[in-house]
C-alpha cells in the first residue's frame, strides 16, 4: 500500500508544482499586458494631444490665409484702379475692406482666385460675396468656355 500512497503523493506534487509554474507563467503574461495596455493607453493620449494642437493651429493657419487672401484682393483691386490725386491719396493702413468691384472685375478676380485653387468659401469671404454667387459665376465661365 505504501506504493499507491507514494504514487498518489508524488502525483500530487507533480501536479501542485505544474498548477504553480502555470501560475507563474499566466501572471507574467498578464504582467506584460498590463504593460503594453498602459503603454497603448499613453500613446492614445499623447496622440489625441498632438491632434488637439494640430486642430488648433489649422484653425489659425486658415484664419491667416483668409487675411491674406483678403489682402492679396485688395493689392490686387488697388493695382487695377486707376491713380489717384494727390489729395485724394487715401492712408493704406487705415483702409481694410477692397472696394466695390464692378462684375467684370469681380468675375476676373473671382476666376483668379479659383485657378490659384482658392476653395468657393474662401474666394466668398475674401471679395465679400455669398459662396452661392462665387459658385453661379464660375459655373458659368466654366460653361462659356465649353462653349467657345
Amino acid at each position: 500500500m505504501m506504493n499507491l500512497e507514494t504514487g498518489l503523493l508524488v502525483s500530487a506534487i507533480s501536479v501542485g508544482a505544474l498548477s504553480l509554474i502555470s501560475t507563474i507563467l499566466c501572471f507574467k503574461k498578464q504582467k506584460t499586458l498590463r504593460g503594453l495596455l498602459d503603454f497603448a493607453e499613453q500613446q492614445i493620449v499623447e496622440l489625441q494631444e498632438t491632434a488637439a494642437k494640430n486642430r488648433e493651429q489649422l484653425e489659425k493657419n486658415t484664419q491667416r490665409i483668409g487675411e491674406q487672401s483678403r489682402r492679396i484682393a485688395w493689392l490686387d483691386a488697388r493695382v487695377r484702379q486707376p491713380r489717384q490725386l494727390s489729395d485724394e491719396v487715401i492712408d493704406d493702413t487705415v483702409q481694410t475692406e477692397a472696394p466695390k468691384l464692378n462684375m467684370t472685375e469681380r468675375r476676373h478676380r473671382i476666376i483668379a482666385l479659383a485657378s490659384r485653387g482658392q476653395h468657393t468659401d474662401a474666394i466668398a469671404s475674401t471679395l465679400g460675396m455669398l459662396p452661392g454667387e462665387v459658385d453661379l459665376i464660375l459655373n458659368l465661365n466654366r460653361a462659356m468656355a465649353a462653349a467657345r
